[in-house]
């Protein structure tokens, strides 16, 4: 039988999902091992390899294709561990980076960073000044070559090779000005740099200085050079630690017995060749979230669901995205540690509220905090008996009696309840003269609040009203809090998926492998739609040369063109589909633009549009997918509203502040479809705990997906 493996390494668990030739999935969990990401990997494959009853070498020697989302690269940008990266650009604008948009201080913060004035500042640059070049060249914004570059000028003895080899330089990024218009001076650049070893177009390389080199025209070829400058830095300054680790991962699976394909989650929202995420660890920077928006986007499908809130509560964190109409969102201006990326990433909003987010007293005012920092794996909550002191938001469950400590992760892990109490009792209940209970009980509130928040947030600024969605819970922790935040919003139904501890890695596992290439041609409407078609018809060659190159098990290539367009003066841009019809008009863009006056009105309200400012079309995007052929097994039949075979037992839980009472407990795995039952009650699986609250119902779907109607 021939499986595919998918793993998705987050910041607290590794999660792996294995699929055999039905589409039947076998799910295992293993904690992350940071720095040697690999090892968390490897565990988390042995465990699931240990429920198929075969060793560890058989499972990857069947293994056609091994699908990974990683956290590698946020994981580099957060502890800033890149290497010490160049930046050549066009002389006179070497300050780019270091001055920024005025927004640069808040970029990406939460509103508690940002009303902390105080501590207020602009993320410290990933290359310091003594390391940014002016190069004498100069392309105007018509693309054409104003200033020659003149290579003979970088060479010689004090030359600019010998300067960045002296400064110590492992990785180069080159951002020209109007190099999306004309790249010839950057790929000289490139190519004199890799001393012509990678000339062939490719977006980096190495030459005899052991240099990464990386630019701008081949990774994000488009306008507004700050943004564009940022992409291809970052690129730079994480690649080299994507790739070392990659090729550690790669080896250690064909030591064990892979010889399969190996594929890599990245942020646009579907699976690349290993080959080319070596090259682009910028596109990994929201690896492991994009697989469970791509998991959500394929569970809403089979669900017949159109709308809905993708929240994922994991051990560091609590992320939610949006799927309407079957597609998930894209971020508008993706932000990353207050760096801006340049390039289509699935929008996920984030804060720190997950298992593992600390709570604490502050000394100041005595107010009750929870997060954003977080014990994380190591040493994790104080109930791992791992050496954590701080209590956490998994202590309070454990304490209010809703997570059992006997059966962690099927028993593997034995959480100490007595020192969660004692942990939360001393650095939370004393403080503010509680119970430990209260207090545990108080710091669920808070979490389940500041869920709730996020999601009102991003819904209503999209001009959704969250009570009309259908919220999908998955990560650890999300059935623990989903009837909680999910009714603080007057949602009417939650689904919590049968894979939910591992969604993220089961989503990377169905994902189509995908690319997106894109490149700006500002232009006014009118528009000259014969060069819409040109630049259309280049960018689809070029993908159809990279799928037709990758190491995929690809099926049909399926290719969508998009342009975004803007009002004249505008900064932000509306992504907006065309099809063959809308180039073969004579109308000047005219179809196109009235999708794109419709869209604005959807986005912005009624009224927002004013068509007599004109309409600029600013990029343009070609976006190929090819399945990989994962099987979906079918939904099962019917079995009855009867759900007593599953019972298990009963134990004390705290449902609220001052409010227990014994509450029954059933197996999920011995739930079927067609069960239902009333809350409260807990359904207990191996990696994941489900929590339905009083005056709550929940039933089984065919496919055994936990399915809550909260009112």
């Amino acid at each position: 039988m021939s499986y595919v493996i998918a793993v998705d390494s987050g910041g607290t668990f590794t999660d792996c999902v294995v699929l055999d030739g039905n589409g039947t999935a076998t799910r295992a969990k293993a904690p992350s091992t940071p720095p040697q990401f690999e090892q968390g990997v490897l565990d988390a494959v042995t465990q699931a390899a240990r429920q198929l009853g075969m060793p560890l070498g058989t499972l990857l020697a069947e293994t056609s294709l091994f699908a990974h989302g990683t956290t590698v690269a946020t994981n580099i940008l957060i502890t800033r561990t890149g290497p010490r990266t160049a930046l050549l650009t066009t002389r006179g604008h070497e300050d780019v980076m270091l001055i920024g948009r005025t927004v640069q201080k808040v970029a990406g913060l939460s509103e508690a960073e940002i009303i902390n004035v105080a501590a207020l500042s602009k993320a410290e640059p990933l290359v310091p000044r003594t390391s940014i070049h002016g190069i004498d060249e100069r392309v105007d914004r018509a693309g054409q070559i104003v200033a020659p570059l003149k290579l003979d000028r970088l060479e010689g003895p004090d030359g600019l090779r010998k300067r960045l080899r002296d400064a110590g330089v492992e990785s180069i990024a080159i951002s020209l000005l109007w190099s999306f218009l004309n790249p010839e001076h950057e790929r000289k650049l490139r190519e004199w740099l890799t001393d012509g070893d990678d000339g062939d177009g490719g977006e980096g390389g190495e030459g005899g200085d052991g240099w990464f080199v990386t630019a701008s025209s081949d990774l994000a070829p488009v306008i507004r050079e700050y943004e564009r400058t940022s992409t291809t830095v970052l690129n730079a300054y994480l690649t080299p630690g994507v790739h070392r680790y990659l090729d550690i991962m790669a080896e250690r699976l064909r030591h064990e017995g892979h010889r399969g394909a190996i594929t890599v989650m990245h942020s646009s929202g579907g699976v690349s060749s290993i080959e080319e995420a070596r090259e682009r660890g910028v596109a990994l920077l929201s690896s492991g979230p994009a697989g469970g928006m791509l998991g959500a986007r394929n569970l809403a499908a089979r669900l017949g669901l159109d709308r809905v809130i993708a929240t994922d509560v994991g051990g560091t964190s609590f992320d939610i995205g949006m799927v309407v109409d079957g597609e998930p969102a894209y971020a508008e201006a993706p932000i990353f540690a207050q760096h801006p990326v340049a390039l289509p990433i699935i929008d996920v909003a984030s804060i720190g509220a997950g298992g593992g987010s600390i709570a604490w007293v502050e000394r100041e005012t005595g107010v009750l905090k929870v997060g954003p920092q977080s014990a994380g794996a190591s040493p994790g909550p104080v109930c791992y008996g791992a050496g954590g002191t701080e209590p956490t938001v998994t202590d309070a469950n454990v304490v209010l009696g809703r997570i059992d400590p006997a059966n962690f992760l099927g028993g593997r892990i034995r959480l100490d309840a007595d020192a969660a109490r004692e942990a939360v009792r001393e650095r939370v209940a004393e403080p503010l003269g509680l119970t430990p209970e209260e207090a545990a009980a108080r710091v669920i509130g808070i979490v389940d609040a500041q869920m709730a928040d996020l999601i009102r947030r991003v819904t209503v600024e999209r001009g959704l009203d969250p009570a009309r969605l259908t919220v999908l819970a998955y990560g650890g922790a999300g059935g623990l809090h989903a009837g909680a935040y999910a009714a603080t919003l007057g949602c009417r139904h939650v689904v919590v998926p049968r894979e939910a501890a591992v969604f993220s890695a089961m989503g990377i596992g169905l994902s189509d492998a995908k690319r997106i290439a894109q490149v700006s041609d500002p232009a006014r409407a009118p528009f000259d739609l014969d060069r819409w078609r040109t630049t259309f018809d280049g960018l689809s060659a070029g993908l159809r040369a990279d799928f037709a190159s990758a190491n995929l098990p690809a099926h049909e290539l399926t290719l969508r063109r998009f342009v975004d367009l803007q009002f004249r003066g505008q900064v932000h841009t509306v992504r907006v589909p065309v099809d063959d019809a809308d180039l073969a008009a004579s109308d000047g863009g005219e179809r196109v633009i009235e999708r794109f006056t419709t869209s604005y009105e959807d986005t912005y309200g009624p009224g927002t549009a004013y068509r007599k400012a004109g309409v600029e079309a600013m990029t343009f995007s070609v976006e190929a997918v090819a399945g990989l052929g994962i099987p979906e097994p079918a939904p099962l039949p019917d079995e009855g509203k009867d759900a007593s075979a599953a019972r298990s037992g009963q134990r004390l839980v705290h449902l609220g502040p001052g409010t227990s009472e014994t509450v029954p407990t059933y197996e999920a795995a011995k739930l079927r479809p067609g069960n239902r039952l009333a809350g409260p009650a807990i359904i207990e699986a191996v990696d994941t705990t489900v929590l339905v609250h009083p005056g709550q119902h929940l039933w089984v779907d065919g496919h055994l997906n936990l399915r809550l109607d909260l009112t």
